[in-house]
């Protein structure tokens, strides 16, 4: 029984290695989700055999030359054709392309405000505003091209698409009042129509309403 482990182990590692030499010298940041099934689905056939004494070492072998098969057919289809390869790996997303940030992307993707901004903040850009460009690459990194380098103040989300932040505006001494009367003096009299607002001292207010956004599709590879 141990004989018949170590066997299968020894299988298993050369899988792996074999599935590493298919999908190329990527790095860790590079790999697809797409990538990261092959992975799993051949750790479960290791595990599986090694568990289950009725299968065998030749169970075993054919099940990883049949998947490694399967994985680099697809892989030269991929390859070869732009549609399947934007089908089974996706393509890089625009969400802020010349300053201007797109919703339907956002959407597209599951993001939410805050969650754009904790992005950004991990890119070293703690503002909305000096985000001229960002990208949600296919392998789910984010690229940020800043407005300008010197991004050394944080900003406060106060509205996010027309909910006002109370939490946010206490935690800093703020009020309600004090937004809504700054706004009106912006020219920002109905709330539903603002998408984003944030503040910093540094900077005073930046407002995005329905009219300074995009809801487009916008592709730059493929």
């Amino acid at each position: 029984m141990l004989l018949s482990i170590s066997l299968k182990l020894v299988f298993g590692l050369v899988s792996l290695m074999l599935v590493t030499r298919v999908l190329g010298k990527k790095a860790l940041a590079d790999v697809t989700p797409f990538d990261l099934i092959y992975t799993l689905v051949l750790g479960g056939i290791l595990e599986e055999s090694i568990y289950d004494d009725k299968l065998n070492i030749g169970h075993l072998v054919f099940a990883l030359f049949l998947w490694a098969v399967l994985i680099y057919i697809i892989e030269r289809i991929v390859q070869k054709n732009t549609k399947v390869s934007r089908l089974l790996k996706g393509e890089p997303s625009v969400i802020i392309r010349d300053g201007v940030i797109n919703l339907k992307a956002l959407s597209k993707n599951h993001i939410e405000m805050e969650q754009l901004r904790t992005m950004l903040r991990q890119q070293q850009c703690f503002s909305l505003e000096n985000a001229k460009h960002v990208i949600l690459e296919s392998a789910g990194q984010v690229s940020v091209l800043k407005k300008s380098q010197e991004d050394s103040y944080i900003s406060l989300m106060l509205v996010d698409h027309g909910i006002i932040q109370d939490r946010v505006l206490e935690t800093h001494g703020l009020t309600r009042k004090w937004l809504l009367d700054n706004l009106n003096k912006e020219g920002y009299t109905i709330l539903q129509e603002i998408i984003y607002v944030e503040w910093s001292a540094e900077k005073a207010f930046y407002i995005l309403t329905n009219h300074d956004v995009m809801n487009k599709d916008y592709c730059i590879d493929g």
